[in-house]
C-alpha cells in the first residue's frame, strides 16, 4: 500500500493534510507536462521552418539607448508582452515552456513555493517599446504562464528606445 517514505509522509501530516510528496509529484507532472509542450512545438517548428525560441535581447541592445525606467516601483506586467530573454533564450520556447531537462529541480521548486502561498520575488524586465525581457525570473514566468496566470509582479530594470 505505502512504501516507508510515504509512510512517513503519512504519520507526519496525516491524509486530511497536505502532503509535500504529493505536492512535489503533482509539480513534477506539470513541468513534464510543460516539458513535453515545449519539446513538440519545438520539434514542429523546426519541421515549418519557424521559430518558437524567446527573442534574443542581444541583438536589440547592439542598436539601443538604454534610460532608467520611470516607475522604479513594483508593477504588474501581462505575461503575454514578455517575449524574449536577455541570456536564456535556449532554456525556454516563445511561450515559457521548459526546452531542457536542467530545468526541472528550480521549476518544481517555485511551482511548490507558489503553491504553498508564499511570496516570491518580482521577476525583472527590460522594456522595449511595448515588450518585456526577461533579465531575471524565468522559472517563475514559466510557472504563473503553466497555472494560467495573466500578470506577473516586476521591477522595470531600464527601457531601451529603439
Amino acid at each position: 500500500m505505502f512504501n516507508s517514505l510515504e509512510m512517513v509522509a503519512v504519520s507526519q501530516f496525516g491524509f486530511n493534510h497536505d502532503n509535500p510528496l504529493e505536492s512535489r509529484r503533482k509539480a513534477s507532472l506539470v513541468f513534464e507536462r510543460a516539458l513535453r509542450r515545449g519539446k513538440a512545438r519545438s520539434f514542429w517548428s523546426r519541421i515549418i521552418g519557424g521559430d518558437n525560441h524567446l527573442r534574443d535581447m542581444g541583438r536589440i541592445s547592439q542598436v539601443a539607448t538604454p534610460r532608467p525606467a520611470q516607475c522604479m516601483g513594483v508593477v504588474n506586467i501581462p505575461l503575454a508582452k514578455i517575449v524574449g530573454s536577455e541570456n536564456r533564450v535556449s532554456d525556454f520556447d516563445n511561450t515559457f515552456n521548459p526546452l531542457n531537462e536542467h530545468n526541472r529541480d528550480r521549476w518544481i521548486n517555485i511551482a511548490l513555493t507558489r503553491r504553498n502561498g508564499a511570496s516570491l520575488p518580482p521577476v525583472e524586465l527590460i522594456q522595449v517599446g511595448e515588450e518585456y525581457y526577461v533579465r531575471d525570473g524565468h522559472h517563475r514566468i514559466s510557472v504563473a504562464k503553466a497555472a494560467n496566470q495573466t500578470e506577473i509582479e516586476a521591477r522595470i530594470a531600464f527601457v531601451l528606445d529603439i
